[in-house]
């Protein structure tokens, strides 16, 4: 009896590690004010179906929104965007402006449908699954298949 006491303490004790190290749902209003803000800034008045919360870092978590018409949304705890995303198309509203200028003259019949900021360069993912590559001061670099 003490053996079956023991593997279900371990067992849920491993559990509860994973799912610790794992996304964890939280309450819209338990997200920082400046994000609570960007959000509410951007997507009012869709309907915010999910939120989680990842530990990246000490002190550095990784907030996704999961909206009601698709977009996942992905920012740091600080506000600022690491990830969009959306079949349809993403809100340009968060794309800079020279990029979506060189999408429309180079791709006019594009659409963007991820846009990604990494360590210094900025991601695009176009309706055709093809990526293009920028400099974080939003300069062409590369396409990627």
């Amino acid at each position: 009896m003490k053996r079956i006491a023991l593997v279900a303490l371990l067992i849920s004790a491993f559990a509860a590690g994973v799912f610790a190290r794992g996304k964890q749902p939280v309450a819209f209003e338990n997200v920082p004010n400046a994000l609570q803000e960007e959000v509410q800034k951007n997507f009012l008045p869709l309907e915010i179906q999910l939120v989680t919360v990842k530990k990246v870092a000490p002190r550095k978590y990784e907030y996704t929104f999961t909206m009601e018409e698709g977009t996942q949304l992905k920012y740091t705890n600080k506000a600022q965007l690491i990830e969009i995303e959306n079949a349809k198309g993403v809100t340009l509203a968060l794309v800079p402006e020279k990029i979506q200028a060189y999408v429309r003259d180079i791709f006019p019949n594009a659409t963007i449908t991820k846009y990604e900021v990494a360590t210094g360069k900025k991601v695009v993912e176009l309706n055709d699954e093809m990526e293009l590559v920028f400099t974080k001061r939003d300069k062409f670099v590369r396409i990627e298949d």
